[in-house]
This record gives structure tokens, sequence and C-alpha cells, in this order.
């Protein structure tokens, strides 16, 4: 195989950047050298796009990963980069384009014998943790200070017999059915469940960590209790504000009522987020940047106005409180 500068170059239409950002995201921080613009921004001015372009998708990278979708078909620059890799494809016996589908669009020079990844199910980290495969099948290795650092850490589980944690939500002594729960651990991972018609979750608890417990229902005002330790069941109280809801966001989201989708980001001791088909602020440049329990305005395409308020965040999991619209007869 060639030598190259990139293990991964990246294809794609602006519409999927949300997705394609947090791929690139993640590849940058296993580091794996992954072409994507925005990492190339300072060095890609001034440059002539289109011979540079041209050079990166048939010269420069190990893999490039097409991200099929029926806008990357529409595009004048998609274009020009599918005819570089396709050029690099043909000179090669080895598979070098590997298509990523977000719907079923045909693209030209792509045969529908080759195979592909369908993203429809897949998250970023699952969709990483397939590219990592790829690479190491195909002699690349995990970054060697990475590995390193990795095999010198001797890993330890906090291990416990199991155990089932039962938690009722409930306002004004009524079971809350439907509420989304979350245990998120101080080391980022999560347990999720929704309450049943008694406002009650159970947990299966393995590990000796401590918790905080997120609860959310688009009725209620949100509730966090910070370090719980599972030791005993709990029971949690939800108030009712006018016009308040509440959603636990894991990577992504919907709110109801709001077209569109947030995609907050916890990058230390920065938080941000874009919305995907929402207005944030009046239009302000994307991503804004948010303190925690201080509102923020965003606006859909129907005109709907939400103010929503990040009250929690740890590693890809946001606790939202928002405030819905007031509609005058």
């Amino acid at each position: 195989m060639r030598k190259t500068n990139f293990d991964i170059a990246l294809s794609f239409a602006g519409e999927q950047r949300e997705y394609v950002d947090q791929v690139a995201n993640i590849l940058n921080q296993k580091g794996i050298s992954t072409f994507y613009d925005k990492f190339e921004e300072a060095n890609l001015w001034g440059k002539n796009l289109y011979d540079y372009l041209s050079d990166v998708y048939m010269n420069q990278a190990r893999y490039t990963i097409m991200f099929i979708s029926k806008d990357y078909s529409k595009k004048l620059w998609t274009n020009h980069e599918r005819q570089s890799m396709q050029a690099r494809a043909f000179q090669e016996s080895s598979e070098y384009v590997l298509p990523a589908k977000f719907d079923d669009t045909e693209i030209a020079g792509v045969l529908p014998t080759t195979g592909y990844i369908s993203l429809q199910d897949k998250t970023p980290e699952e969709f990483v943790f397939i590219i990592e495969k790829k690479l190491i099948y195909s002699g690349g290795t995990i970054p060697s200070e990475n590995l390193r650092s990795a095999l010198s850490t001797i890993v330890t589980i906090p291990k416990i017999d199991p155990k089932n944690v039962d938690l009722t939500v409930i306002s004004d002594d009524y079971p809350i059915q439907g509420a989304q729960v979350c245990l998120i651990a101080d080391n980022g991972t999560t347990l999720n469940g929704t309450t049943n018609n008694e406002g009650k979750v159970s947990f299966n608890i393995t590990t000796r960590r401590l918790y905080s417990v997120l609860v959310a229902h688009p009725e209620y005002s949100s509730a966090v209790l910070e370090q719980f330790d599972t030791s005993e069941d709990l029971k949690i109280t939800l108030k009712t504000i006018e016009n308040i809801g509440s959603i636990i966001c894991i990577s992504t989201c919907h709110i109801n009522g709001l077209k569109g989708r947030l995609n907050p980001i916890l990058d230390s001791p920065r938080r941000y987020f874009y919305a995907d088909n929402i207005a944030i602020h009046g239009g302000k440049e994307q991503p804004v940047m948010f303190k925690l329990n201080e509102p923020v305005q965003v606006e859909d395409c129907n005109g709907i106005i939400m103010n929503l308020i990040f009250r929690f965040m740890l590693g890809r999991t946001t606790l939202i409180d928002y405030v819905k619209p007031v509609f005058k007869e």
C-alpha cells in the first residue's frame, strides 16, 4: 500500500455534517489521522481547492469514506471528490472507497454489489468502532503512543454482587408514567430506563460507582440527584411548573413540539451545541456556546420559539428543561 498522510479521508454533503463532525472528532481523539475540512481550515486557506482536494482524495489517504445520501449525489464538490477517489480505486486491486449510507441513493460508479455500512441505525461511536476494525484488518494499528499508554495501565473493575435498585418518580404523591431516568456514572457511562404505570423503573447495578440520577418528562421540570451510591431504593419528586417540560439528551435529541435536532457537546471546559434546522439566538453562527442554568432561545422552521435551560452535562448526556410556547386563540 502506498505511503499516505491520512488514515481516513471523509467525503460528505454539508447536510450530514452533524453526524460526520462527531465521527471526525472521535477518530481524532483516538489518534487516527483524518482528513476533515474543519481540521484543515488553515491549511486550505488560499489553496487551489480543485487541485488540492483531487490530490487528497486520490493520493493522500489509506481509505476514503463516502457518506452516501440524496444530498451527496447533487453537490458539485462531492462529485469532484468522488471522481478523484474512484480514479484511485481503479488503479488499485484492493478496496479504497468505503461507502457508508444514510439512505438508498445510487451513486455513479458505486456498484450495487459493493459492500457498504448502513448508518440508519448506527451512532457515530458505533461507526467509528467499525472503522477501527477495518484499519486493523488492513494492517493498520492503534497509534503506538495510545497503545503503550493502554498497556501500561492496569485496569481493575470495581465489581459488586449484582443488585436491583428501584427508582420511583412521583408528583403530588401520584406516580409518573413515562419519565426518562438516567443513572450516569462518574466515568460517564449510563444506565437508562423509563418509568412504568406505577412510576417505577429498575436498574441492575454491577459496579461500585457513584451515580448522578437524572429524571425528565415532557410535562414536568427535571430533577437531578448527584453522587447517589445506589445502596437503597430511591423516590424522586418532579415539580409541575406551567409550560415547562424536560428531556434527557443522549448525544442528540428531539424536543416535542420543536422541529429539528439538538446536538449538545461537552469539550471540557467548553459547552456548546449545534441545532439541525433550528436557529439559535435569532440565527447566531453555530456552534453556540452555553452555560448551565442560563436560558438559550431557539426557533424552528415553523416559527416555534422555545427557551432551553441546560441543567446538567457529563460525557454525551445532557439534561435540558424547556419552556413550551403558549398559543393565543
